[in-house]
């Protein structure tokens, strides 16, 4: 299980790696931090990107891998689908209600929560379909 479990969190964290650096690039092409209060930004540069990355890593991939050893004797379905299907009820039942109910909250802009959410589900979505592939074989 340990095997299998370290080469789980390797390849998946290579989408992580590549999701997040699309996503670095949009959002600055875009420009949406410029939205965001001066006094209310966080200090972007290497520090943020290795903390960031190092959180997705343990939420969107360590932490599911460890749900998914335990839950997947009792699941019905196995494969990338269930990766899949599991990566988006989370998603909708973690991480969009959060998130809308802080940007109705606070003074966010859309767009930058629009693509936050976005690159959230992409990133749990091909974390879980390599997580599923390769806890299953």
């Amino acid at each position: 299980m340990a095997k299998i479990f370290l080469v789980t969190v390797i390849y998946g964290a290579i989408p992580l790696v590549i999701i997040s650096i699309i996503q670095a690039i949009t959002e600055s092409l875009l420009k949406l931090h410029e939205y965001i209060p001066e006094d209310s930004r966080a200090g972007r540069g290497l520090e943020l990107y290795l903390l960031q990355f190092i959180s997705d890593l343990f939420f969107f991939v360590i932490l599911p891998a460890l749900v998914y050893y335990w839950v997947y004797p009792v699941m019905p379905f196995s494969g990338y689908k269930s990766g899949v299907a599991v990566g988006i009820a989370a998603y909708a039942l973690g991480s969009l209600p959060y998130a809308t109910s802080l940007g109705l909250r606070l003074k966010l802009p859309t767009p930058l929560i629009v693509s936050t959410l976005l690159f959230n589900l992409l990133k749990l979505t091909a974390a879980l379909g390599v997580i599923i592939h390769y806890m299953n074989y």
